[in-house]
């Protein structure tokens, strides 16, 4: 049902459009993402406001997509996949955050970075079926990811060293969710390299 909408959409737009070279397939796929995407962060900012931890829910989807854009990572087949299993990692974050106390964070965040930058020096940038890259957008995308990396590390120290152990903490959940990711999609794709030979 919605994708028929989308599609529809989608023909308004190449009408409208003064170059008749669009693919409508690129459309209704480029609408399809920002509509699963405006449904993920509304999700996410309503769970953060039940929670009671908005600025924190916003803080850390900051920080996630910041390395996440170009690491890459795991990515569900369907959208509904995708939306579920982004609004259960959501809750898990929230909670971790709500209940952690504060005296193991900075603990904790160290062993989180630990062990999620060596994986994502490793192994990023990963490639998905819907995203394959090519030998010069592998390196743009390793720098990329290297140089955020570097980024948020400042942040999370500087913020440490601030007492404000909460936010610092967010910012590591990020960086150690994203490597899960990429190491969950390095680990798919090289179980079907595998079966597809």
């Amino acid at each position: 049902m919605i994708g028929k909408k989308l599609e529809k959409l989608a023909c308004v737009l190449m009408e409208n459009e003064s170059n008749p070279d669009i693919d409508k397939e690129i459309i209704v796929y480029g609408l399809s993402c920002a509509l699963e995407h405006a449904a993920s962060i509304i999700t996410s900012i309503v769970l953060g406001l039940l929670f009671g931890l908005t600025l924190e829910i916003i803080i850390f989807l900051m920080t996630f997509s910041f390395i996440r854009t170009y690491a890459g990572g795991y990515h569900c087949k369907k959208a509904i996949n995708c939306y579920l299993m982004s609004s259960g990692v959501i809750i898990l974050v929230l909670g971790v955050i709500k209940f952690t106390p504060e005296g193991y964070m900075l603990f904790l965040g160290v062993a989180m970075l630990l062990i999620a930058i060596p994986v994502l020096l490793k192994l990023a940038p990963v490639e998905t079926p819907s995203k394959p890259l090519d030998e010069d957008e592998q390196k743009y995308y390793y720098k990329k990811t290297v140089v955020h990396l570097a980024i948020e590390s400042a942040v999370i120290i500087t913020l440490f060293l601030l007492k404000q152990n909460r936010f610092s903490f967010l910012v590591c959940i990020g960086i150690a969710l994203s490597a899960g990711l990429v190491f969950a999609q390095y680990q798919q794709k090289k179980y079907e390299n595998l079966y597809t030979k």
